[in-house]
Parts: C-alpha cells; structure tokens; sequence
C-alpha cells in the first residue's frame, strides 16, 4: 500500500451513475469476502448531515441570545431594587449619627459624597427641618411628599420610597425616608431622614450599562464561539462521511489502494478502520493471488539463481559441474575451475554496513559476467565467494588471462553512497584432469589455491600445486600446536618503550605477544594471531597478557621505576566478548594496578562494527578509569563524524605511513593530516615504526606527541626494558637527527 500525504483517498474517482449502484462487500457462504452490486436506494433522500447540523447551530445560537436577553432584563429590574436599598442604608447611617450627635449633623452631611448629599433633609416627629442639603433654613416643615409617606414613617418606622414633586423637582424625584431612633433597638423614633436616590440610580445605570454591554459582548463570543466549535464538527463529521462514500465507491469500482484517511475515535472512524482492514485483507488476499501466479513461474529460476547477483547459485554449480565434466572428458578438453575471493571483504560489512556489502557484491557479479562473457559460467557460492567455470580449454596456462581479467575488474573503484570504494580479490585456480577429477576435488584444489594466493600478498592469484597441500598441512598443525601453547603456557611478553619527542621522557610501553615454540622456535604473531582470532583462542590468550601486563607494571614500580602506563591490544573477539568488562575489573583488582595506568587498543575498523554495542563498551571502560587508544588508524574506514563521539584518548598512526615518509609524499600528507585531526579533537598522537632520524624529524615538525620504534628500541623482555630505562635516561634519548 502506498503513503497517502494528503490525508484522503488514494485515488479519485468520479460518483457513479444512478444506473450503477455502489459496490459493497458481500460474503459467499463458505468463501472469502467478494465484491457484489448494492441495493438500490428507496424512497426520498432526506436532509443532508451538513443541512441538519446547520440548522442545530442555528437553535443553539437563538437560545444563547434568548439566555442573553432575559439576563439583561432581570439585571434591568434589579437596578432600581439596588439603588433603594443602597439610600435606604446610607439613610440609616445617617439617621444613626443624626441620633448620636445631633450637634454636628451638619458637618456629617457636608462629608458626604457629592453622589449623596444633592437632596437629603432630616425632619423631627412633626416634619421640622432639623438640617440637610442643599442648606435649608431650620423649623421649616417638609410638606415634599404628596401621599403622605414621611408621617407614615414617622408612625410606623417602616422605611418607604415616595416622588417628591416640589419647585426643585418639578417632573418629580425619587426619595427614601428612613426613621430616626434613639439609642437602643426599642428607642422611640425621634424623626426621620429623608434623601432623594435619583442620582444614585443613575449612577448604578451608567454602571449596569456597561455590565450590559459586557454581557451582550460575553453573549455574542459565547453564541460565536458555540457556532464555530458546532460547524468544526459539522465539517469533520461531513468530511468523513464523504470520506467514508468516497472510499466505498473507490474501492468498489476496482481501486483495491484506496483507503479511508484516519478519522477521529468514533463511530465513523471506527468504520473508517474496519472499512480499511476489509479493504486490507481484500487486497492481501489478490496479491497473495497474483503472488503465487508469480512464485510458480520464478521457483524455476530461483532455485537455481543466487539472489543478490543474479548469478548461478551452488545447485546450479553443481549441476553445471556436472555437465561440463562429462563434456571436457568426451572432448579430451580442460575445465578451468577459478574461485575468487575478495580481499577483506567483512572490513566493508563492519564498517559501511550489510547494504553497502551488498552493493558491492553485485556490483563484482555484474562484472565477472561481463569479464566471463559466454566463455564461461560465473557463479556465486555465498558471501564474497565466486566460482568461474571454464570449458572448452585446451591448457591450464590459458586460465592465467582470465585471471587477469577479472582481477582488473574486481579492483576499479565502486561508487556507493557518498563515497567511491577500491577493493581486491584473490584467486585460485584448480583445473580437470590433473588437478582432480570431480567436482569435490577441483572445488579444494581450487580452495588450497586461493590460500595461496592470499598468503603471497592478495590482490594476485595461484594455481594449485601438490606442494600447496602441505601448507594447507601446516596450517592445521599450527592451529593445533596453538591450542596446546595456550594450555603450556608458551607464551611470553616483550614491552616496547613509548617516548614523549618533547621531553624524551619514557611515557609508557605497549605489551606485544610472543610465542616461542619448543621445537619450531619464535613463531611470528603474523602467523599465529588470526589462527587463534579464527578458533576463538585469543579470547582467553588476550585475558592471560592482560593480566601479565598488568602485573608487569605492579613489579616496576616496586623496583622503584617511574609508573608507566601499559599499552595492551584488545582483537575484535576480545573487544566484544560479553564478559570483557567483568574480567578486568577481576584482573585490576587482583594485580592491584591503578586503572588510569592501563590503556587498551582497538583498530579502527572495530569501531564500526556493532556501533552501539562499541560506544557503551567504551564508555564503562572510561568509567573504571582506562585509557582508550585506536591502533594502526587511518587504514580503516572509521568515519570522522563518528570518531568524535567515541571517548578516545590517543591517535596511533600506522607504521604503513611511518615507513615511506622519507620517499612518499602521499604519506607524509596523511601522517600530517591524522596528527592535525587528532589534535583537533583532542587526543594525544603515537607514530609507530620509528626507524629513521628523517622519520623522526618530520614528525616533530608535525607535533606529533610520542613515539615508538626499532629507533629508540626493539620490544625487549621486562628485565632487559628495566635496565635500559634505568640506564637510558633523558635527554640521553636519541631525539634529534643531529
């Protein structure tokens, strides 16, 4: 199924017409889901989902404004309530002061708010002015209130609300009368305040104007907003029920991708999603179909076609084997048998990745296919292993060519994703009759071969000979005679000194294996080493030169040598292995050696490999407190980007570019880059292989921080190293050329 970025259907399609009902699902008893006509619709379509939703905001706005509405009324009506009782109260104050100091009434009403004191007179029991304002002569009688309310007050002592109609308010005004007491609640009533509430009504009307504003612009946003919230709703439930008919019909006319976007969790997306999964099991089930039409026609091809290459696969090998045997004896002819190998090969898994493995891979089947032509058959047996058969040949000596050829072609440069490779094989080469007879014997003659070819440098081939068969010999005895040193113990440490070029100073060692066989003498680690990487042996020979190095560096400083740190290589199955951690937390403890003493170095094509697993395994090395090194950089392929983020200590250049600065510009350029991208980032620069004084002077120009080589000293055992550090002291080190 395909992305749909634009949230609808997969595909559009134009409604049907009235004469071609919509297709639906219908399940046939007893059989999968098919497709069916519907039935027509009956009888008169109804109001549209969106008409009807529409009219629904309508009803709810109306009635928000009906809300409104009665608010604002019942706010109206209680104005004049409030205004009363706020006069009514003031009055009373008053009335209360008036009784307590009758003497300073005025002063107290001269006090009043402006908003208060526009018309207010206190009377005694027979209506006399006592005081008031505006000013009123005293001992006049307040005759103000037509009904008669301030004597009913005065009687009762009930507050009222009355018009005054006088020649200051001619269209009539608004007043309480409040009754005056004594002291006490049972006081009798000594007289009465009367205060016009007009202006305190208008007051509370601007007031409740702007209230009514706010609540009519609160009414307006309110019904608004309901109206928006219900259309958003609206639109959404129109759209997925359009969406749903959309989507019905697409499918049903034949677009099995059509699908259904996702829809809020309700009802119509709960249709929406079975509509989907039906739509899913739907077509699953034609491509299941068109998929076994498809197997059936490729099974053929498949089961004698490798994959990735295209190339013949090992059954068709075999069977090409076969045939071409029974040709080359009928002719009296040669069948080449050439088995290729490509150089390194899992380097480029671990560290580009599987996929770029992969390009690479095809990109040799496509060339050996060109480079055999129909001259021979190229085949693939499995990971970087290819077969090329050749029949028809009258000698062996002819085969050389094609060696030729398809190691010229192997070694152009392969285009990957940003970055341009160069890779080599390695060929072997058996031949029928006199290399063997069937297709078993040619295909291990070829394979002794190829070993061969390997052990003279790669990038080359070799025809079999019966004398490769003993080293083919020899190598099975090492590796047996390698399993007996590791139980023996036939294994010993030489240290090779590293030497600050700023100070001359010794800085450290580097712990290097040595295997003294009783009968076969020193055994080189370049043979022995990937023969115990190979068996898995070097897993516990690595832990046992740890734990001596380690030891090693305890005993020197108990011979009263400065604390060196010790240098000891980790292999890629060591580096790996799941109790590497715990085993050296049981060693440091053992040894007593301080943790910042020890540094361990991996190459630089095991950062690439397992990325992850490689940064959490470096950092719980940093945090027991170990240095990390990466040996032999820059003929790996490590990406920058990445060695940045990886806790690294110290940089060690290869010898491979120590050896030739003295002739090759090429290396000086890259022994000078690494020096400045380590410094760059930090870490500390090692140039190993020091041989020359030239060697050495450059890479002081460079600033490059210490060094190690046959210049200053070969590897030697603990006691020979102890006494040349205790007689070699700076600046007796040979730093200077002069």
């Amino acid at each position: 199924m395909s992305a749909n970025p634009s949230g609808w259907l997969a595909a559009s399609h134009e409604p049907p017409a009235p004469a071609s009902p919509p297709a639906v699902w219908r399940p046939a008893p007893g059989a999968g889901p098919q497709l069916g006509p519907a039935p027509p619709p009956s009888g008169r379509r109804g109001l549209a989902v969106r008409t009807r939703l529409l009219l629904l905001v309508a009803t709810a706005c109306l009635a928000v404004a009906v809300l409104a509405a009665a608010a604002i009324a019942a706010l109206l009506d209680g104005v004049e309530h409030a205004a009363q009782l706020e006069a009514r109260q003031l009055a009373a104050t008053m009335a209360q002061e008036a009784g307590r100091h009758p003497a300073d009434l005025q002063a107290f009403i001269a006090g009043l708010d402006e908003l208060y004191r526009q018309d207010l007179f206190i009377v005694d029991r027979q209506r006399i002015t006592l005081g008031g304002m505006p000013p009123a002569e005293p001992g006049a009688p307040y005759l103000e209130d037509p009904d008669n309310e301030v004597g009913l007050t005065l009687q009762d002592g009930r507050p009222r609300a009355f018009v005054e109609v006088s020649a200051q308010h001619p269209q009539g005004s608004k007043h309480v009368v409040v009754p005056l007491r004594g002291p006490g609640p049972e006081a009798p009533i000594t007289g009465a305040v009367v205060l016009e509430y007009s202006s305190i009504l208008a007051q509370l009307r601007r007031t409740d104007a702007w209230m009514l504003y706010a609540v009519g612009v609160a009414g307006l946003v309110a019904a608004g907003g309901i109206g928006l919230l219900y259309l958003g709703f609206a639109r959404r439930l129109a759209g997925g029920l359009r969406a749903l008919q959309q989507g019905v019909q697409a499918f049903t006319q034949g677009d099995l991708s059509a699908r259904i976007a996702q829809q809020d969790r309700d009802e119509i997306g709960e249709l929406a999603l079975a509509f989907n999964q039906l739509a899913d099991k739907q077509q699953q089930l034609t491509l299941e179909l068109a998929l076994a039409k498809e197997t059936a026609q490729q099974a053929q091809i498949l089961a004698y076609q490798d994959k990735l290459t295209g190339l013949a696969n090992r059954t068709e090998l075999s069977r090409l084997f076969e045939q071409l045997l029974f040709d080359a004896a009928e002719k009296s002819k040669v069948l080449g048998v050439l088995f290729l190998d490509l150089d390194r090969f899992k380097n480029v898994n671990d560290t580009l990745g599987h996929d770029s493995g992969d390009r690479l891979l095809k990109t040799m089947g496509e060339r050996l296919q060109a480079v055999c032509g129909e001259d021979a058959y190229a085949c693939r047996l499995g990971g970087d292993e290819f077969v090329v058969l050749v029949p028809g040949v009258d000698a062996a000596s002819w085969l050389a060519g094609l060696a030729r050829r398809i190691l010229l072609a192997v070694a152009q440069p392969v285009a990957l994703p940003g970055q341009e490779l160069c890779v080599t094989g390695s060929v072997g080469i058996s031949a029928y009759p006199q290399d063997g007879l069937d297709e078993r014997m040619l295909m291990k003659h070829a394979d002794v071969a190829l070993y061969q070819a390997k052990k003279l440098g790669r990038n080359g081939f070799a025809f079999y000979a019966p004398a490769l068969d003993r080293h083919s010999l020899e190598r099975m005895a090492l590796e047996s005679e390698l399993r007996a040193a590791v139980e023996l113990r036939q294994f010993s440490l030489h240290y090779q000194p590293r030497v600050s070029l700023s100070s001359g100073a010794v800085d450290g060692v580097e712990a290097l294996l040595r295997w003294r066989h009783p009968t076969l003498g020193a055994i080189e680690p370049a043979r022995f080493i990937p023969v115990a990487e190979e068996t898995g042996l070097i897993v516990e020979l690595g832990l046992w030169a740890l734990e001596q190095a380690c030891r090693q560096q305890v005993a020197w400083i108990a011979q009263g040598l400065p604390p060196l740190k010790m240098a000891v290589n980790l292999s890629a199955r060591q580096f790996m292995h799941e109790g590497l951690l715990r085993a050296l937390r049981g060693l440091l403890q053992r040894t007593g050696m301080a943790p910042a003493a020890l540094e361990l170095e991996i190459t630089e094509s095991q950062l690439a490999h397992n990325e992850d697993r490689c940064m959490a395994v470096l950092h719980e090395l940093k945090g027991l407190g170990i240095g990390i090194a990466v040996d032999d950089f820059g003929t790996g392929y490590s990406s920058l980007a990445k060695l940045k983020q990886y806790p690294i200590d110290r940089l060690k250049i290869d010898r491979a570019f120590v050896r030739d600065l003295d002739s090759r510009a090429q290396d000086r350029a890259m022994a000078k880059a690494i020096i400045t991208l380590g410094r760059s980032m930090g870490m500390s620069l090692v140039a190993e292989g020091v041989e020359t004084a030239a060697q050495l002077s450059f890479l002081q120009q460079c600033g490059c921080d210490l060094m190690q080589g046959d210049y200053f000293s070969p590897a030697l055992p603990p006691e020979q190293l102890a006494g040349l550090l205790c007689a070699r002291q700076p600046p007796a080190w040979p730093l200077h050329s002069s």
